[in-house]
């Protein structure tokens, strides 16, 4: 039986037929007969065959030691002129050994495997197995599109499903068919500069169609392949307007380039995109009817949340063709098992090798990798629960000082120069050449291009890293970032990101320094997210750097912090850039500087849609410092009208004295400065002062001038805001048709120019106009995805927002009792504000004495935005109650909005007419006449809204 096995080992052997299945057989044979020198001999041949030399050597000497173990005798003849042989690399023995047999008569054809993909090209690549389907649904896709594009495609699946395989394939038979195929990959936190994905696929589309000269000027933040020498001043270009023109220029070129031949645009790994990645994404996808343009995304499906998520949303209009990925057959993991020389195993094997990988391709094929070198008895009995169990063991079967250079390359990146790698090693240029052959001899590298390597799969990059000491890998990233310094000093992020995490305080002022470069080129790219991320490092880095380094330590903390909050107000983390002003306000007030104080109130600069603090709070603090401030003589106009700006957004809203006229004051020097965005700031700040019911010609007014400025200086977030308030205006006149049609034109400006916040305001008054319309279902499921989007763009309101939105849902529902379980816990989150909410809810659940504890505590109603929304609330807690008290000052509060309108607090939410509410207040009082007249009015206005609401 066992001079059987040895014959079909060196039967397998014989022209290479099944080489893994020689090893794992022979490996097999070794443990089952370990003193069989015959056994060890064909095993050590069998390594040597497949390209595993040192293994060969290895198993010789682990024969030599067991024969010495076991019986106390040296190895024979034929063991020691085979370990001489290989030592020697003498091939004569091996070619012996594995001539080819003499050709028989019939031989069986092989299974089919289709043919692998032309592009990116790259060495080692995997062959394309059991996607043929799915190969043809999105060639299916390419070839609507080309008729009548632009197309998207969307391709899902768990990390190691063959996403990338896909693209592969179908980039290569577009290629064959004619098409402009452009890749393009994004990255997770290893350097890679913003929007990279399409950095690369518009690069590629350039050296085979390069864009008008004007078209290429505007295209330069994307093209160009340094960053841009400095960053723009804070008062100048508006975001929306500089990201508007870039993607229109991309938008542009590639119709350009689509008319000559089709185009396909494809982008890997979008679970990983930074946010200016997903706004080119859906830019793509709203090119004109008949651009002949397919793109193309992967991403895994369980990443999506956040800003991909919103993405996904806004595509759904393109009727994407969407595919996700499933796990290979049976037969189709048999099939990848032999085509990664795998070996020889029966139906039993792979069907327990489907089960435990779900049939998941890169856990298939590593599965038979480890196969090919423990044996099949493997996959029978200790197949690894994860496919990084799987990648750890055959990490383990290479020499340490392997595995210590892919680790430095992990460290690298996915991607990385070898010469850079040659820099950053601790051992010579053969050893890590012999490292990076033995990782790409494995698979677990491949070549993209000449003297570069990249990760076969990010699972393996993964593998590396988790295993790796952040006290290891903080000197790697240093040793890394000193070589791209010396060989790619343009390389901007990856400095930035490698100098960041060496945190040392040797490296520190470089961090800063790569910090600030990466992020305005960043902010070239308007991926205002990407810049707030690195100059928060930026300002982390900072501290590390040793106090005795010179220079005015205060102020260049002053200037960072600055920058940061200017970058994430443009990003849309409104919160995140409040604590980090009060930061540099606290660092100010510490140093003693007033010029610092000032620099950190005036950072703020970008136009936001909604109020900056939570709600029903004031910081006394920061109020006092720019009261002082203000009190103080001799400031610039330009700089005096800033600090009354932000007096005017810490108090807005909460009518206190002397606000308003701050506003005005700031609106005078505004227009002494000529600077349109100072004026339009100031603009907005006095809007947000004046009621939006009772003074709505002044709002209307000034909303016209916002809107004309705005579209004279190329200040669309100032342009949108005037048409905003021009459209509350027109619903406090009554203009309810002027009002929705300027609503719907503000909408489609806000989603043209890609401007996160106003859409998700916009998202709000579609709720809101359905609420008013008695479509409650539809409003509910659009104010919670409207309060996600809020909550997504840094609005500090976004849940307070939706509890009072669907408190008034379920008020015009009849359902408010039920929502008394929640009520309570907003009470709780939010104390007294919430409290007139908590008090209808018991007065509707008949919790009466309750009701009445929570009233008391309520205190006067706070005359702001929410006014008229919880004024309601208040009268219908009265009314039920039967509580007189209180009753007579509300009406007479309410009494000036009778003829309000049912939207409510910027549109956001709606209440019923306030004349209803009156109503109901004047019959407790006993003035039914008043009453009778109340709810007439509030008829008339229910049906001019076109609303169920009107007289009790």
């Amino acid at each position: 039986m066992t001079a059987a096995r040895e014959l079909g080992i060196a039967a397998g052997l014989r022209g290479g037929a099944d080489l893994a299945g020689a090893v794992a057989e022979a490996a097999l044979l070794t443990r089952d007969e370990p003193l069989r020198e015959e056994a060890w001999r064909l095993h050590a041949l069998a390594l040597w065959a497949a390209g595993r030399q040192a293994d060969a050597l290895s198993a010789l000497r682990r024969a030599r030691t067991v024969l010495a173990d076991e019986v106390g005798l040296d190895p024979g003849a034929a063991l020691v002129e085979l370990e001489r042989a290989v030592l020697a690399q003498d091939g004569r023995v091996l070619r012996e050994a594995t001539r080819p047999p003499e050709p028989v008569p019939h031989v069986a054809p092989a299974p089919h495997v289709s043919e692998a993909p032309a592009a990116p090209a790259a060495t080692g690549a995997e062959p394309f197995v059991g996607r043929e389907e799915e190969l043809e649904r999105l060639t299916a896709a390419a070839h609507r599109a080309r008729a009548a594009g632009p197309g998207v495609a969307l391709v899902t699946g768990e990390a190691g499903m063959g996403k990338s395989a896909l693209l592969l394939a179908l980039g290569g038979r577009l290629r064959a068919e004619g098409w402009l195929v452009a890749f393009g990959r994004t990255t997770d936190a290893e350097g890679a500069p913003p929007a990279w994905a399409w950095v690369e696929a518009l690069r590629a589309i350039a050296a085979d169609t390069p864009p008008e000269p004007a078209v290429a000027a505007a295209l330069s933040p994307l093209l160009a392949e340094d960053a841009p020498a400095t960053g723009r001043a804070p008062g100048g270009e508006d975001v929306a307007a500089g990201r508007f023109r870039l993607h229109r220029a991309v938008g542009k070129w590639l119709a350009q380039a689509a008319y000559g031949r089709p185009v396909a645009v494809v982008l890997d790994d979008l679970h990983w995109a930074d946010a200016e990645t997903l706004a080119l994404l859906s830019g793509a996808a709203d090119l004109p009817p008949g651009t002949a343009l397919l793109v193309v995304g992967a991403y895994r499906p369980e990443d999506t949340e956040g800003r991909l998520d919103d993405t996904l949303a806004g595509l759904v209009r393109r009727s994407p063709a969407r595919l996700a990925l499933r796990g290979l057959t049976g037969e189709a993991v048999a099939e990848v098992v032999r085509c990664v020389g795998g070996p020889r195993v029966d139906a039993e094997v792979i069907t327990a090798l489907a089960e435990r990988t779900g049939g998941n391709p890169f856990y298939v094929r590593e599965s038979a990798r480890l196969l090919g070198s423990e044996g099949s008895l493997v996959a029978l009995s200790e197949v690894p629960e994860g496919v990084r169990d799987v990648l750890r063991r055959r990490l383990g079967r290479l020499p340490e000082a392997v595995v210590a250079v892919l680790r430095l390359a992990a460290v690298a990146g996915r991607e990385s120069g070898v010469e850079v790698l040659i820099g950053a090693a601790d051992t010579d240029e053969d050893g890590v050449l012999g490292a990076l052959e033995a990782g790409l001899l494995a698979g677990l590298l491949a070549e993209p291009e000449p003297g570069r390597v990249r990760f076969a799969h990010a699972l393996v990059r993964d593998t590396l890293l988790a295993d790796l000491s952040r006290l290891r890998s903080s000197r790697m990233h240093g040793r890394i970032a000193a070589c791209l310094e010396r060989l790619a000093p343009d390389d901007v992020s990856a400095l930035a990101h490698h100098y960041v995490r060496a945190a040392s305080s040797a490296t520190a002022a470089k961090a800063v320094a790569h910090c600030l470069r990466a992020a305005r080129l960043a902010e070239s790219r308007f991926a205002h997210d990407v810049a707030a991320v690195l100059l928060a490092e930026a300002v982390e880095c900072f501290e590390r750097v040793p106090a005795g380094s010179g220079g005015d330590r205060d102020a260049e903390r002053a200037e960072l912090l600055g920058l940061l909050v200017r970058a994430r107000v443009r990003a849309g983390a409104v919160m995140a850039a409040r604590t980090t002003r009060r930061t540099a306000i606290d660092r100010a007030v510490g140093a003693g500087r007033d010029g610092l104080l000032v620099a950190a109130f005036t950072a703020w600069t970008e136009p936001t849609p909604w109020q900056t603090r939570p709600y029903g709070v004031v910081d006394g603090p920061v109020v006092e410092l720019l009261e002082r401030l203000l009190a103080r003589p001799g400031h610039e106009p330009a700089v005096r009208c800033g600090l009354l700006g932000a007096y005017a957004a810490e108090l807005s809203d909460a009518k206190v004295a002397g606000v308003r006229a701050a506003a005005r004051e700031a609106l005078a020097l505004a227009e002494g400065t000529g600077d349109p965005a100072l004026r339009a700031g100031a603009l907005a700040a006095l809007v947000k002062e004046l009621d939006a019911d009772l003074e709505w010609p002044e709002r209307a007014a000034l909303g016209g001038e916002l809107e004309r400025i705005g579209a004279a200086h190329e200040l669309p977030g100032h342009q949108w805001y005037g048409m905003f308030v021009r459209s509350t205006a027109l619903a406090a006149e009554g203009d309810v048709a002027g009002a929705r049609r300027l609503v719907e034109r503000w909408t489609r400006f806000a989603r043209t120019y890609r401007m996160p916040g106003p859409v998700a305001v916009g998202e709000a008054v579609e709720a809101t106009w359905a609420h008013v319309e008695g479509r409650y279902e539809e409003a509910e499921h659009l104010y919670r995805q409207a309060a996600v989007r809020m909550a997504r763009q840094g609005s500090p309101h976004a849940e307070g927002i939706l509890a009072v939105a669907i408190a008034t849902l379920r008020v015009s529902q009849g359902r408010l009792a039920q929502s008394l379980p929640r009520l309570r816990q907003v009470y709780a989150a939010f104390g007294t504000p919430a409290g007139d909410l908590l008090a209808v809810a018991l007065a509707a659940a008949g919790e009466d004495r309750e009701a009445r504890e929570v009233l008391d505590r309520a205190g006067p109603l706070r005359t702001d935005y929410f006014f008229k929304v919880f004024a309601t609330f208040r009268a219908m807690t009265l009314v039920m109650l039967g509580e007189r008290a209180g009753a007579e000052e509300l009406y007479a509060a309410l009494l000036p909005y009778r003829d309000a309108p049912p939207p409510s607090s910027g549109f956001t939410v709606a209440v019923r007419p306030v004349a209803r509410t009156l109503g109901e207040l004047a019959v407790l009082l006993g003035r039914e006449d008043e009453a009778a007249g109340h709810f007439t009015r509030a008829a008339a206005i229910a049906e001019q809204w076109h609303s169920p609401w009107g007289a009790a």
